[in-house]
């Protein structure tokens, strides 16, 4: 679980408290009484009497009957439990302060939510038509060097002599360049194909189609001088063979140099071209 869903766990589990002790705090808290005023009881207005008569004199021959005990039945009940009291006040101003947290709580955990929101719509990093032909020039400048009429010989050599594996294990340097050729060459291509789909104008991608082109022709001539190489040497070497055999081996071996010495030309001129765009 990544530490963006744990806040959020965190984030709920606190507000799942707050809320509960909130509830807690406003369950069965009375509201507060008035001083002197006794929780359970009702206070009764007097009830009104009307004034005596001055005209009508104190009949002094009744005397108050000292029998009569007071009425004991409507006072206050002194048995209340004490914790009643204890109820009338109740610290309000913990309830004003868990609001306020709750609150706070809320529009910070919402913030964060529109936060990451804006962060997941951003991409995380989209590629421009500079970055494309910066890539696609580098791979395709080292096949320009590595693509050369020496490593089309070596590679006729030692397709002859059956030492290509050995040759491609060995550690020189032709065979570590052989080796990378394929994955080189496929990485500029992809990169000068995608040069050609977001080119700002129609030269850029002109430019970046002949590189491609350009780049592939060198790629097969280099394979057609191997393979001329590599017959010349079976014709040098077959007792059988004849001087007009040899001949004609060693005359396309001859044009297999010329084209490729052409094609690298023209795959030149591309390079310098796209070079122009950096």
């Amino acid at each position: 679980m990544t530490a963006r869903p744990m806040t959020r766990i965190r984030a709920l589990l606190l507000v799942t408290l707050v809320l509960a002790t909130l509830a807690a705090a406003c369950d069965g808290t009375p509201l507060p009484t008035l001083p002197g005023e006794t929780p359970g009881t009702t206070v009764e207005a007097p009830e009104a009497t009307n004034a005596p008569d001055p005209t009508d004199a104190p009949d002094s021959t009744l005397a108050p009957d000292a029998t009569l005990a007071p009425d004991t039945t409507n006072s206050p009940d002194t048995t209340a439990p004490a914790d009643a009291e204890e109820t009338n006040n109740a610290p309000w101003w913990i309830l004003i302060l868990l609001g306020v947290a709750l609150l706070l709580l809320i529009v910070s955990f919402a913030a964060r939510g529109n936060k990451d929101k804006v962060v997941a719509a951003t991409p995380p990093s989209a590629k421009t038509w500079k970055d494309f032909a910066r890539a696609g020039y580098a791979d395709a400048r080292w096949l320009y060097d590595a693509m050369g009429e020496d490593m089309a010989l070596w590679r006729g050599n030692a397709q002859f002599e059956g030492t290509t594996d050995v040759g491609a294990t060995a550690g020189t340097s032709r065979a570590e360049a052989w080796r990378e050729l394929s994955g080189r060459l496929d990485r500029a291509r992809d990169n000068l194909y995608a040069l050609e789909a977001a080119a700002p104008d129609p030269a850029t991608a002109e430019m970046a189609r002949a590189t491609v082109t350009t780049m592939l022709g060198v790629r097969a001539a280099l394979d057609a001088r191997a393979e001329s190489r590599f017959a010349y040497r079976a014709a040098e070497a077959a007792t059988t063979e004849t001087s007009a055999d040899l001949t004609a081996a060693r005359d396309r071996e001859v044009r297999a140099s010329t084209n490729f010495n052409r094609a690298k030309s023209d795959y030149a001129k591309a390079l310098t071209n796209l070079s122009t765009i950096l």
